[in-house]
């Protein structure tokens, strides 16, 4: 069932990126070639880039309650999150392009190989990319599902309600926000709610589709690194048949241009990530901090287990990043092997002063960056949680 749901975010022409370019479309991220389409798409991230600014309005007004400032940092921080990845893709519009269209392309170039470790790496990779893809996708629609039911959850209590009645509680809202109107009686409560509802539903889709693009990205990276090991351990045949100078040459060359372009691209969509990544970085700290001072001091159960979801999403999303990112970084490290993995020896002297600039080439690797400051791997990762706990353990004393 699943799988024939799945079907229809497939394209023959995006092999591998067929759901990732199709929730980039629908979310606008990708913009539509009219001009009212493009223009409505620019509006809508606009409109929510100015609720952000709500959000922190509202921060100003609320700034002497501790709890009220927590719940409302733990949010807008990650609102501005969200719209900095819309605003990034679309001013950017041109460049993510480049890199989708050299994925497709280079995707596409290795799946007409018929070698049989070429295509066990190309289903692996694809496999595993539809399931963080899917997964990913979940896990946001349960964070949305908790966003936008953390605060009704008092609902449930005879007695809250009420307390809503007679005025000695006010009106649950999704967000801490400011908006023109009364938010804690009707109508405008529930114009609000639905507004609320709404920037939520954009900011998880946003999330959904910029994260898992990006995460996709990365893993066709580090697949085509161990594709370009595996080539290159290839390149000089089995040695049944001796490979001429021109030949050898010709592999080389090709080999050589391959790994260019894959870090010319590498480059460019660092240039990209490496802003956002930046400011994600230094959010998440403060979020993650908000979020457990929050779980130690809720009060019931029930918004334990909400406030420990949301925590997991942001720890979860966190890890991915810096997960990928890393392998991105150890098949760059690792793919200087390839060369040594081929049958180097067998051949003569001319055709491994080729081999050994080709293994000059390779040694050349890269990795994607929070910024100017860190790098993102795994070892920032757990820096971050250590930052985090020591906000929190400032806070609880």
């Amino acid at each position: 069932m699943f799988k024939n749901f799945s079907q229809r975010f497939e394209d023959a022409e995006k092999p591998l990126y067929g759901p990732n370019f199709w929730i980039l479309k629908k979310m606008g991220l990708i913009l539509p070639d009219s001009r009212t389409g493009k223009a409505l798409y620019i509006l809508m991230h606009e409109i929510v880039a100015f609720f952000v600014f709500t959000q922190y309005i509202e921060l100003y007004i609320i700034r002497s309650n501790l709890d009220l400032v927590l719940t409302n940092l733990r949010i807008s921080m990650l609102s501005i999150i969200c719209i900095v990845k819309a605003n990034t893709f679309v001013f950017w519009q041109t460049k993510w392009k480049d890199v989708i269209d050299y994925l497709t392309e280079a995707d596409r170039f290795e799946r007409e190989s018929n070698d049989p470790q070429r295509r066990i790496i190309i289903n692996k990779y694809t496999n595993y990319s539809r399931r963080v893809t899917y997964n990913y996708w979940i896990l946001v629609f349960i964070t949305f599902l908790t966003t936008t039911g953390s605060p009704f959850i008092h609902f449930a209590s005879a007695v809250y309600r009420e307390s809503i009645r007679n005025g000695t509680e006010v009106f649950p809202h999704i967000f801490s926000s400011w908006v023109p109107i009364d938010k804690y009686h009707p109508p405008g409560n529930y114009i609000t709610v639905v507004w609320h509802i709404s920037v939520c539903a954009y900011g998880a889709m946003i999330m959904a589709s910029y994260d898992t693009s990006i995460m996709v990205i990365m893993v066709f990276f580090g697949g085509k690194l161990d594709v370009l090991r595996e080539r290159c351990k290839q390149m000089l045949g089995t040695g049944e048949v001796a490979l001429s100078d021109s030949e050898v040459a010709a592999r080389v060359r090709e080999l050589h241009d391959t790994h260019v372009l894959i870090m010319k691209y590498l480059r460019l969509f660092n240039s990209m990530l490496s802003p956002v990544m930046f400011i994600y970085v230094v959010m998440c700290s403060l979020m993650l901090c908000a979020s457990a001072y929050q779980l130690t001091s809720a009060q019931n159960t029930a918004q334990k287990l909400l406030m420990a979801e949301y925590l997991i999403f942001g720890i979860a999303q966190l890890f991915i990043f810096c997960w990928h990112s890393n392998d991105v970084l150890v098949k760059s490290d690792n793919v200087m092997l390839g060369p040594y993995e081929s049958e180097w020896w067998a051949v003569n002297v001319r055709q491994r002063k080729n081999i050994l600039l080709l293994a000059g080439q390779l040694r050349i690797s890269k990795v994607f960056t929070a910024g100017p400051f860190t790098d993102l791997t795994l070892s920032t990762f757990i820096t971050i949680l250590k930052g985090a706990y020591s906000y929190y353990t400032l806070l609880r004393d």
